[in-house]
C-alpha cells in the first residue's frame, strides 16, 4: 500500500512577525529579550539592562510557565566573608519570588571562576577559594550569606511617574506648591515640569453648567391641565379613600384634589372637574398632561377626550 503524499508547508519567516508580548516585529514571543525564560530549571538569568526600565518591560518566566514581573533594579552586596564583598549591578527586585536567585553570568561579569566539585561550588578570584553552597534537588543553593541591596536601588519607574506620585501623595496639591517644597529642598523631583494632568483632580474640578432654561405658562385658563394620581397611602382616609388625583391648571396654578378609591376612578374624577371648571370660567380644556399611568390610558378614556378635542399628553 502507498503512502500518501502531504503538502509541506513554506517555513515561517519571523522578520515580519509581530512578537505577541512586546508587539515589535523580528522575532517571536519564546525569543523575545523582554520575557526571560528558563532553561528547564528554576535558575533565571537576568540580563543587564543600562536603560530605564518601563512598566511590565521585564517580565521573567518561571521554569513551570508562571511570569513574574520585576518591580525595582538596584545594587546587591553579596557577603560571602569578612574579606569578600561581592558587588552584583542591576539586580532585579521580583517581590513575589520567595528565594533569591543569582545568575552564573553575573558573577563571572565581576571577575570570578566559577567552579564545582563534589556536589558543592565554589568562588575563585586571586588564587584563594570561598564556598558558596552546595547541590540540593538539582539546584546548587546559596549558603546563609548577607544580600544588601543598596539605598541607590532604582525604582521601577520614570521620573514623569515619580512626580505623579508625590503629587498624589500630597493631597493632589498644585504644582507651583510642589515646586516651592522642591526648591526649599523638602523633596527631590527632577522632572516636574513634565508632570501630567492629574485624572483625579480634572474629575474633581468638573461643573456642570446650571439649566437656564425659561418656563413658559399657557396662555389662558384651561389650555394646559397637568393631572396626577398618589397612592396607596398608608392609612385609610374617611370613606375608604386610599388615593386623591390632582388637577392643577397652568395658567392660573389653582388645583383641585379629588379623593379616590381606586385608580380606575381618574377617569370619573376628571369629569366631574371639566363639568365644573368649564361651567365656572365659560372655556374649555384644550390639553390634559400627565405622567401617562395605566389610569390615563384606559380605552374610555382616551376615547372621551378625542371626541371632546382634548390633546392627551
Amino acid at each position: 500500500m502507498g503512502k500518501g503524499k502531504g503538502k509541506v508547508g513554506s517555513k515561517p519567516n519571523k522578520a515580519n512577525d509581530v512578537c505577541i508580548h512586546c508587539r515589535e516585529k523580528g522575532h517571536w514571543k519564546r525569543e523575545c529579550p523582554k520575557l526571560l525564560s528558563s532553561a528547564g530549571t528554576f535558575v533565571i538569568e537576568v540580563l543587564e539592562r543600562s536603560r530605564k526600565l518601563s512598566r511590565d518591560e521585564v517580565v521573567l518566566k518561571l521554569g513551570h510557565g508562571k511570569a513574574v514581573a520585576a518591580e525595582a533594579v538596584g545594587i546587591v552586596h553579596l557577603v560571602v566573608s569578612d574579606q569578600v564583598r561581592i558587588e552584583l549591578k542591576d539586580c532585579y527586585n521580583v517581590p513575589s519570588m520567595i528565594k533569591n536567585i543569582i545568575s552564573h553570568s553575573l558573577l563571572d561579569n565581576v571577575g570570578f571562576e566559577f567552579m564545582i566539585n563534589k556536589n558543592h561550588f565554589y568562588l575563585m578570584k586571586n588564587g584563594s577559594s570561598h564556598l558558596l553552597g552546595k547541590l540540593h534537588n538539582g539546584l546548587y543553593i546559596l549558603q546563609q550569606h548577607d544580600l544588601i541591596m543598596t539605598a541607590q536601588n532604582k525604582c521601577k519607574m520614570d521620573n514623569q511617574d515619580n512626580a505623579q506620585i508625590w503629587h498624589a501623595r500630597l493631597g493632589h496639591i498644585s504644582q507651583d506648591r510642589i515646586k516651592r517644597l522642591v526648591d526649599s529642598k523638602s523633596l527631590k523631583i527632577d522632572d516636574l515640569d513634565h508632570l501630567p494632568a492629574c485624572k483625579s483632580c480634572l474629575k474633581g474640578k468638573m461643573t456642570k453648567k446650571p439649566f437656564v432654561g425659561q418656563s413658559t405658562l399657557a396662555s389662558g385658563l384651561l389650555d394646559l391641565i397637568h393631572s396626577d394620581v398618589c397612592g396607596p397611602l398608608n392609612t385609610q382616609a374617611r370613606g375608604g379613600f386610599f388615593y386623591f388625583i390632582t388637577f392643577t391648571d397652568d395658567h392660573s396654578r389653582y388645583g383641585y384634589v379629588y379623593l379616590i378609591r381606586y385608580k380606575s376612578e381618574a377617569f370619573g374624577r376628571f369629569k366631574e372637574f371639566r363639568l365644573e371648571v368649564e361651567n365656572q370660567t365659560g372655556r374649555k380644556i384644550k390639553t390634559l398632561r400627565s405622567d401617562r399611568g395605566s389610569e390615563y390610558l384606559s380605552g374610555e378614556f382616551l376615547d372621551y377626550l378625542k371626541e371632546n378635542g382634548i390633546l392627551s399628553q
